[in-house]
């Protein structure tokens, strides 16, 4: 997937990259991946409203860190079906 190339130069990059930074780049990798799952799509779009964003293709354009909290119970959801659809098909995340 061509974000989470994006994502994985990025953090290898920057030196000053932190747990907190791998971890929200999970996420966005998680909720991209949300995207091409139409059992998913309520829960991508609930997401999307928790996080406020503006373009639900692109997670970063005017991306707010404080509002990408694992321990919102929207994230869960999306998540969980992330990690049963890759499940589903026969793989792990």
């Amino acid at each position: 997937h061509p974000l989470k190339i994006i994502l994985k130069d990025a953090l290898k990059k920057d030196e000053k990259s932190v747990a907190r930074d791998v971890m929200e780049s999970k996420m966005i990798y998680i909720y991209t991946l949300s995207l091409s799952i139409p059992a998913l799509k309520e829960a991508s779009e609930a997401w999307m409203g928790v996080a406020k964003m503006v373009d639900k293709t692109n997670p970063l354009k005017e991306y707010n860190a404080e509002l990408w909290d694992p321990r919102k119970d929207e994230w869960r959801s999306l998540d969980l079906g992330v990690q049963a659809a890759a499940e589903g098909g026969g793989s792990s995340f």
